[in-house]
C-alpha cells in the first residue's frame, strides 16, 4: 500500500490515539504503531500484529482501538515491502529471510523493554501475516517470547477464485529466481476482502492495486504449502494456545487450509477454530454487526488461554 495517498480520510474515529515512530533496521526504515492501554484500564498483555499482502497500519484503526480499549497494548509495523516502510519502487521487496529477520527484531526489541522480562506476547496477524505467525509457532526464533498465536483468514491454500493459472504457479519458483523483484498487480477482487462498505471504499481509494514482487509471492506461497506438511507441524510449541479464525465466505483464502492445518497440528495444545458464518477474507474489518461477533470471540480466546 502507497504512502503517497495517505490524504484518504480513515472511516474511524478512534477514542484512542496510535503512537507512531519510526525504526531504522538492517537497510529499512520501519514505521510502527502503538496503541496504549488507558491508564485507567487494566493491562491485560501485549499484542504484535503482523499484517497481510500490501497491508498498512491505517486499515486496522478499528480494531486495534477496540482491542487497547479493553487493556490489550499492540504494536505494529509496516513490514519491509509495503506501506510506508518501503513506499513508491521499493513496494514488494522483501523475502523469506527479511520477513523472519525483520520480525525476530522486533519481537526481540519488545522484549528488551519489558519491564517485567517473564511477560510473554500475543501474535496476531491476517492473511499472508497469518501464514507468517503460524510458522512462527514452529519455527519462530523467539517463539519462547510467545504465549498465544492469533490468525485471521491464514494464507495456506488460496482458494480457487483467487488462484493464479496452473502454468503461473508452477513457474513462479523458476521465475522467482531470476527476478525476484519484479513486480505484479495481485488483481484481488476488493469485494472479496469484506462486506464492510466504509472499510471496502478506503482500500480502493488508498491503494488502487495491491502490488507485490514474485519472490514474495512465492515465498507466501511457500509458507502455506509449509502448513500442509505433518512432520513440520507437529513441532508446533506446544506451549503456545492457538485461535484460528476464518470466513466461510472467503475467496482469497482458502478455509479448507485452515481446516486441514489445525487437524494436522499435536492434541496436547490448547486450540480453537472458529468459522465465521458469511465472513469475508478481512475479518477485522468485516461489517459493524458480524465485526462484533469476531471481537467477542478473540477477547474470549485471550482472556482464557493468553492470561
Amino acid at each position: 500500500m502507497s504512502a503517497t495517498t495517505t490524504e484518504i480520510a480513515i472511516p474511524f474515529t478512534p477514542k484512542g490515539k496510535a503512537i507512531v515512530d519510526y525504526v531504522e533496521y538492517n537497510g529499512a526504515k520501519f514505521k510502527t504503531v502503538t496503541w496504549k492501554v488507558p491508564e485507567n484500564v487494566k493491562y491485560l498483555g501485549k499484542i504484535i500484529y503482523v499484517h497481510g499482502f500490501a497491508e498498512q497500519a491505517n486499515v486496522y484503526t478499528e480494531h486495534f482501538d477496540g482491542l487497547s480499549q479493553v487493556g490489550y497494548e499492540i504494536f505494529f509495523f509496516d513490514q519491509r515491502g509495503a506501506g510506508e516502510t518501503s513506499p513508491g519502487k521499493k513496494i514488494g521487496e522483501t523475502n523469506e529471510f527479511y520477513t523472519f529477520d525483520d520480525l525476530d527484531f522486533f519481537i526481540k526489541l519488545n522484549h528488551d523493554n519489558l519491564k517485567n522480562p517473564e511477560e510473554k506476547f500475543i501474535l496476531m496477524g491476517h492473511s499472508m501475516g497469518g501464514g507468517i505467525i503460524l510458522n512462527y509457532g514452529i519455527r519462530g526464533k523467539y517463539k519462547q517470547f510467545i504465549k498465544s498465536i492469533v490468525a485471521c483468514g491464514p494464507l495456506i491454500k488460496l482458494h480457487p477464485k483467487s488462484q493464479p493459472n496452473i502454468v503461473s504457479r508452477i513457474a513462479l519458483p523458476y521465475v522467482s529466481k531470476f527476478l525476484p523483484n519484479f513486480k505484479l498487480d495481485s488483481k484481488l477482487n476488493f469485494d472479496f476482502i469484506t462486506s464492510n462498505e466504509r472499510w471496502k471504499n478506503y482500500i480502493i481509494q488508498h491503494d488502487k492495486k495491491l502490488i507485490g514482487s514474485l519472490i514474495q509471492f512465492n515465498d507466501m506461497f511457500k509458507r502455506g504449502q509449509d502448513l500442509l506438511n505433518p512432520e513440520f507441524v507437529k513441532k508446533w510449541d506446544s506451549s503456545i494456545s492457538l485461535l484460528i479464525i476464518h470466513g466461510t465466505s472467503d475467496y482469497i483464502n482458502d478455509i479448507i487450509g485452515s481446516e486441514e492445518f489445525f487437524n494436522l497440528l499435536p492434541s496436547n495444545i490448547n486450540k480453537v477454530f472458529d468459522q465465521i458464518e458469511e465472513g469475508r477474507h478481512s475479518l477485522f474489518i468485516e461489517n459493524d454487526e458480524m465485526y462484533q461477533l469476531i471481537a467477542k470471540k478473540v477477547l474470549d480466546f485471550l482472556h482464557e488461554y493468553a492470561q
